[in-house]
């Protein structure tokens, strides 16, 4: 029998990856008990609530879809989940408009002060979300920066009313929430493509414009559909600032969910809204992974 000296490398090296591999298992426990604790856990008993049904101030241990058959059954709540889905399609959409450009310049453009430039856009993460919140309110309200300047200007008499309690409002701070979230991977999504690729682009003969659709934009493709991803799965779940920002034209279903935990201690029907936005933000996550993963396996 050949010693594992005598055995060629690939052999050695299939030696190794086998007795590394119950190794591997043992290192992962820790960290699928952890992930079972902090995320799969509370879903699991969501669901269980979900299932429940609220009994005058209690809450029945009887399992029933009634929860489910009352959100079908009113068109408010139907309504409101397509409102959210509306307004977190546009906040995240402007988002990649706006993010795309940031990330181009200063991740293909710039040489110096490439990193400050990318610290200043995620400044704001560092600052309190509700912080962040109140400073647009105070930029779109009838007295904020907005409407101060054009009427300093000249250019209106009265305050306009549409910046603030609205739709309009709540996918304007969505969107400015969710910049810093949207550019981290499309930054490390185009500073990863290789020079070659481009210096290769135009050799061929192509502009800049050609090297761009052609080369740059199929290869951040990932990146775009993950911070797409990110903005949309922040903008759906969003309570806060629909409250702030909103009025009861901005309303969201986080603002439902929040309502039916909080002031009508309807936990069942709330964990049931709040079970069917986890599975919508779910099947987003799969389709943007599975989506992603391919097109980073098509142009790798």
């Amino acid at each position: 029998m050949k010693s594992m000296k005598e055995l060629p490398n690939n052999k050695r090296g299939k030696k190794r990856v086998l007795f590394d591999k119950p190794r591997s298992y043992i290192m992962g426990i820790p960290i699928i008990f952890w992930l079972l604790i902090i995320i799969i856990t509370p879903v699991i008993l969501m669901l269980i609530m979900s299932f429940r049904q609220k009994v005058g101030y209690d809450i029945s241990n009887i399992l029933t879809l009634s929860n489910y058959l009352e959100i079908l059954k009113k068109p408010s709540y139907v309504k409101i989940l397509l409102r959210s889905f509306r307004i977190a399609l546009i906040a995240s959409t402007l988002a990649i408009f706006a993010s795309y450009p940031l990330a181009y310049y200063i991740s293909r453009k710039i040489r110096k002060g490439r990193h400050l430039l990318f610290m200043l856009i995620i400044a704001p993460l560092w600052i309190s979300y509700l912080v962040r919140i109140i400073a647009w309110r105070a930029i779109l309200g009838n007295k904020g920066l907005i409407n101060s300047t054009l009427m300093a200007l000249g250019l209106i008499k009265e305050p306009l009313s549409f910046l603030l309690y609205n739709q309009f409002a709540v996918a304007i701070t969505l969107t400015y929430i969710s910049i810093p979230f949207v550019f981290i991977p499309l930054y490390t999504a185009l500073e990863k493509i290789p020079v070659n690729l481009i210096d290769a682009a135009r050799d061929l003969g192509a502009n800049e414009f050609h090297t761009f659709i052609n080369v740059i934009l199929p290869l951040c493709i990932p990146g775009l559909l993950t911070g797409f991803m990110l903005a949309f799965i922040i903008s759906l779940g969003d309570y806060i600032i629909p409250m702030q920002l909103g009025g009861t034209g901005g309303m969201m279903l986080g603002n439902i969910i929040w309502s039916q935990f909080g002031f009508a201690f309807n936990w069942p029907l709330g964990a049931a809204l709040g079970f069917i936005l986890f599975s919508i933000a779910a099947v987003i996550l799969a389709i943007t992974q599975k989506f992603g993963s391919r097109e980073g396996m098509l142009y790798e």
